[in-house]
C-alpha cells in the first residue's frame, strides 16, 4: 500500500489546485515545522522545513528550533538557536530568566503563573508560546506559499486548561485555529510513521493492531495506547486512541538538570575550592543552571552517540565505563561579578548510569522532587497508559518510540525490556525521530484541508464528573466518548438542586473533575442572581469540543436569563494529586509574583514558604526564602535567623548553623530559643560541655523551662553524672505545665523527660493530650455549598 493508497480517503476530493499546509510541533526543548503539499494527480509530499534563526554569529539554519525566547537590549526578540546560546552567557548578555529570557515554559502552560518581571507582552507562558509560534509561521512563509490550514500539536496528556492556553497562544500569534486543529503528539508521530515507513509492520488489513506510542521529549513523557485497523476494500486506515498517560512533568530536560546538579556543579565547586552551601539555592538554580544547560545537553548527546556506536559493534559491555568519558571545552560561569571556572566539564558512563537510574527504575514509579529537579521513572507513564487501556505489556503488538530523549540507548533498552522482544520500533534516522510529530501534524492539516474532517477521531479518555454537595461524583460524560460531545456541538443538560444547609443561598461552588483521578477541570463560585432556597432547581449545560475544551453554563431554571458562563481560573499546578503543602506553596508564590516579588510587608509569607519547603525536605530553597526575607527587612530578625540555623544544621553545615544561632541570640533580649538549638546541635555532635554552657546561657537569659532542664539532664547523663541527671529531670517535670496546655514542641520534650524518668503516669497524660489534639486536626475546607444532583442527563438542546 503506497502513500497515495494510504490517503485513499482523499480520492473523492480531487482538489482542483495546489494545497500547502503546515504542521507545528510546539516543543518544550525544540520546536519544528513541517509542510505537506497536495498537487492534483500527484503523490502528497511532506517535509520538515529548515528555519533560519538569528545568532550573534549570523543566521543559523536547522529544522530544530530551540524553544527559547530572548529580548535583547535593543528590544529585538530572538527565538531559537541564538537565544539558546545567549542562555549560556546570560549574565554577560544582561539576560535574566523570566524577565527577558524564557525557556521550558511549555510545562507552565495552563497555570496561573505569571512572569512579573517581564514586559506585558511576555508575562505569561501562553504569550511566550505565541512568540515561538509567530516566529515559526513567519519563517515558514518565507520558504513556502502556505494556506491558512495549520495544525499544532500538544502532549496527549495535556489537560483541558493546558489545551485552552495553547489555543490562546495561537490567537496571540495571529493564527486562527479551531479546537480540532490541536493534535495529540503521540498520535501525530504514529500518523507519520504509518504513512511513511512503518505501514507493513503496523497495519494488517482486516485486523486490529494494538500499539503504544512512547513519546519522550525534552519536557514531557507522553504515552498513548491506540488501535490501528486497515480496511481491505477502501484501503483506509483507522487509528483509534484507547488511552493516554496522565500528565507527567517528566522529560529529557530533567536528565540534563540532574547532570548539572549531580555532576557538573560538584566539579565546579571542587575546582573553585567551595563547599556545598557556599553557593545559595538561587545561585545554583537561577545562576549556574542556565549557564550549564548547554554543556549538560552536549555531554549527554556525545556520550549517547558513543555508547550507541559501541553497542552496535557489541563492544559496550567490554569497555571500562569509568574511562568512557564525554568532554566539553572549559566554561566560565558568572554570578554577579564573580567568575567560577569549570576547566573540565565531563560526564563518564558511570556517572550517566547513576543519573539515569531513577529515571529507568521499574519498581519505584512515583515522582520524587528535590529543590533542583523532578525525578520519575519513564515506566510510570507506560504503566499508567496500559492500565487505563486495560492492557498488559505482552498484549501490545507494536511500540513506536519517538522524541529526542528516546535516542538515549539506556532509555531504548528499558522500553524494549518492558515489552516482548521485537515489539519496539523507531524511525530510520535520529532527525526523523525528533521531527515526526510536526510531519504528522502536517499530514493531519492536509487531510482536514481536503476533507473538512480531522484525520483522527478524538475521544475523551477520562470521564468527567460533577462533585455534589455530599462529596460524591455525579457523572456527566463517560470515558471513551467520541468528541465533540454532543456531536452536534450543542449543550448537554442536567438538572441539579440547591442543597439544604442554609436558609438562603447566595452562591454555589461548581466543581468539575476528571472522574478517575479527580483532576480539576472547572472550579468556579457562582454568585446567584437572587437568593435561592433548598430545592430550587438549577440547569447545568455543558459540552466538550473536538479539541477537548470543556465549556459549561448554569442558571436557576426559573431565571434562565441569568447565566453563569464559563470563566475557568487556571490551577496552580498541573502535577497529579499535588501534596497539600505544594498547593499552599504555589498559591503563596503566585501572590508574591503578583506583588512584584514581595516586600518587607510580606515577611510572614517568606517565613511560611521557608517552613513549607523545609516540610517537603527542600531546605536549600527554604534558606533562600529566609535570605530574601532578611534582604527585604534590612535588619536582623531572631525567628528568621534561628530558622536559618536549624536548616543549616539539618544540611550538615554546623559552622553556618552556629553563626546563625548566635546572631539570632544577639537579636532578641528575652528569647532563649536560639541558644537551646545551639545546645542541641552541640549535643548531637557529642560536645556535651559546650551544650551545657549554651543551656546555662539560655537559662540566665530567659529563666528555667522544662525543655531546658530536660536537655541539660541528657547532657549530664552523657557526661556520666547519672545522679544529677535524675535530679534535673525531676526538676524539669515540675517546670512543665499540664500536658493539655503545652504546644507540640513542649509536649515532645515533656514525653522525653517522662520516658527517661520511667514516669508512666505522665506518659499516659501526654498520650491523652496527643490523641485529643489529633482528633481535631485537619482542614475544615470551605463552607460554600455545592449543588445536589437530581435525575439523569436530559435530552441535549441548543
Amino acid at each position: 500500500m503506497n502513500i497515495t493508497e494510504r490517503f485513499a480517503s482523499l480520492s473523492d476530493v480531487r482538489a482542483s489546485s495546489q494545497v500547502i499546509v503546515l504542521g507545528i510541533d510546539l516543543g518544550t526543548t525544540n520546536s519544528t515545522v513541517a509542510e505537506a503539499i497536495w498537487e492534483p494527480g500527484q503523490t502528497p509530499v511532506c517535509k520538515v522545513l529548515e528555519i533560519d534563526q538569528p545568532t550573534r554569529e549570523g543566521l543559523y539554519t536547522s529544522p530544530l528550533v530551540p524553544s527559547v525566547v530572548a529580548i535583547l537590549p535593543d528590544n529585538q526578540v530572538w527565538v531559537g538557536e541564538g537565544s539558546k546560546r545567549l542562555r549560556a552567557i546570560s549574565q554577560q548578555a544582561n539576560l535574566f530568566h523570566e524577565k527577558n529570557l524564557f525557556y521550558d515554559t511549555k510545562n507552565e502552560m495552563g497555570l496561573r503563573k505569571t512572569y512579573f518581571r517581564a514586559h506585558e507582552r511576555f508575562d505569561h507562558p501562553l504569550k511566550i508560546a505565541g512568540h515561538i509560534l509567530e516566529f515559526l509561521v513567519n519563517a515558514a512563509r518565507k520558504i513556502t506559499n502556505i494556506t491558512d490550514h495549520l495544525s499544532v500539536t500538544v502532549p496527549a496528556s495535556f489537560q483541558l486548561n493546558q489545551r485552552r492556553d495553547t489555543l490562546l497562544s495561537c490567537q496571540y500569534a495571529g493564527l486562527n485555529l479551531k479546537h480540532d486543529d490541536l493534535l495529540d503528539e503521540p498520535t501525530s508521530a504514529l500518523i507519520d510513521y504509518v504513512l511513511i515507513e512503518g505501514n507493513e509492520r503496523v497495519v494488517n488489513p482486516g485486523q486490529a493492531t494494538s500499539c503504544v506510542v512512547f513519546d519522550f521529549g525534552g519536557g514531557t513523557c507522553d504515552v498513548s495506547v491506540v488501535e490501528i485497523t486497515g480496511d481491505r476494500s477502501s484501503k483506509r486506515i483507522t487509528i483509534s486512541q484507547r488511552a493516554v498517560s496522565r500528565y507527567h512533568r517528566l522529560g529529557g530536560g530533567d536528565i540534563d538538570v540532574a547532570i548539572i546538579h549531580e555532576c557538573l556543579i560538584p566539579k565546579l565547586l571542587e575546582e573553585n575550592e567551595l563547599k556545598a552551601l557556599d553557593l545559595t539555592w538561587a545561585q545554583k538554580k537561577k545562576g549556574l543552571e542556565p549557564q550549564l544547560l548547554g554543556k549538560a545537553e552536549a555531554l549527554k548527546i556525545s556520550l549517547c552517540k558513543e555508547i550507541d556506536r559501541l553497542k552496535k559493534f557489541g563492544k559496550y559491555e567490554e569497555v571500562d565505563k569509568s574511562k568512557l568519558v564525554a568532554k566539553q571545552p572549559p566554561i566560565s560561569c558568572f554570578i554577579g561579578n564573580k567568575e567560577f571556572r569549570l576547566n573540565q566539564p565531563s560526564l563518564s558512563a558511570v556517572e550517566f548510569d547513576n543519573v539515569l537510574e531513577p529515571f529507568l527504575d521499574t519498581e519505584l514509579l512515583y515522582a520524587r522532587e528535590t529543590e533542583f529537579r523532578l525525578t520519575q521513572s519513564i515506566c510510570s507513564p507506560l504503566q499508567d497508559a496500559l492500565h487505563r487501556a486495560q492492557k498488559e505489556p505482552h498484549e501490545i503488538d507494536f511500540c513506536l518510540m519517538v522524541g529526542g530523549s528516546s535516542l538515549i540507548p539506556q532509555v531504548r533498552e528499558t522500553v524494549e525490556n518492558y515489552f516482548s522482544q521485537g515489539v519496539v520500533g523507531y524511525f530510520k534516522d535520529h532527525l526523523a525521530m525528533q521531527t515526526a510529530v510536526s510531519r504528522g501534524a502536517a499530514w493531519n492539516a492536509l487531510f482536514k484541508a481536503l476533507t473538512k474532517q480531522p484525520l483522527i477521531q478524538p475521544i475523551l479518555h477520562e470521564g468527567i464528573a460533577l462533585i455534589t454537595t455530599d462529596g460524591t461524583l455525579f457523572p456527566l460524560i463517560p470515558s471513551q466518548t467520541a468528541l465533540p460531545y454532543p456531536q452536534d456541538e450543542s449543550y448537554a443538560k442536567v438538572k441539579l438542586v440547591v442543597p439544604r444547609g442554609q436558609l438562603f443561598v447566595n452562591e454555589l461552588r461548581l466543581e468539575i473533575v476528571g472522574q478517575a483521578e479527580k483532576q480539576p477541570i472547572f472550579n468556579e463560585i457562582w454568585r446567584l442572581p437572587k437568593s435561592a432556597s433548598a430545592g430550587d432547581e438549577i440547569t447545568l449545560g455543558y459540552r466538550v469540543t473536538a479539541g477537548k475544551q470543556f465549556e459549561c453554563r448554569a442558571y436557576l431554571t426559573d431565571f434562565p436569563e441569568s447565566v453563569l458562563e464559563e470563566s475557568v481560573e487556571n490551577p496552580l499546578v498541573n502535577i497529579l494529586n499535588p501534596h497539600t503543602v505544594r498547593l499552599k506553596i504555589e498559591k503563596a508564590e503566585e501572590e508574591l509574583r503578583q506583588k512584584g516579588g514581595g516586600s518587607a510587608e510580606d515577611r510572614d509569607t517568606f517565613v511560611q514558604l521557608a517552613r513549607w519547603y523545609a516540610e517537603i525536605n527542600q531546605r536549600e530553597k527554604a534558606l533562600d526564602y529566609l535570605r530574601l526575607a532578611l534582604n527585604r527587612l534590612q535588619e536582623p530578625d531572631a525567628e528568621i535567623l534561628n530558622l536559618q540555623g536549624i536548616y543549616f544544621e539539618e544540611l550538615g553545615d554546623h559552622d553556618r548553623a552556629k553563626k546563625a544561632y548566635m546572631e539570632a541570640n544577639r537579636s532578641t533580649q528575652t528569647w532563649s530559643g536560639p541558644l537551646f538549638n545551639l545546645a542541641l546541635s552541640y549535643k548531637k555532635r557529642g560536645l556535651h560541655k559546650e551544650a551545657l554552657q549554651a543551656i546555662e546561657d539560655g537559662i540566665t537569659k530567659a529563666g528555667i523551662s522544662g525543655p531546658d532542664l530536660t536537655l541539660k539532664a541528657m547532657c549530664m547523663e552523657s557526661l556520666g553524672d547519672t545522679e544529677k541527671a535524675k535530679q534535673t529531670l525531676t526538676e524539669a517535670m515540675q517546670n512543665y505545665d499540664h500536658p493539655e496546655s503545652l504546644d507540640d514542641w513542649e509536649l515532645g520534650w515533656y514525653c522525653t523527660a517522662a520516658k527517661l524518668l520511667g514516669d508512666d503516669e505522665s506518659m499516659k497524660k501526654a498520650k491523652t493530650a496527643r490523641d485529643r489534639r489529633h482528633s481535631h486536626a485537619g482542614d475544615l475546607g470551605d463552607d460554600i455549598l455545592r449543588p445536589a444532583a437530581r435525575g439523569d442527563l436530559v435530552v441535549t438542546e441548543r
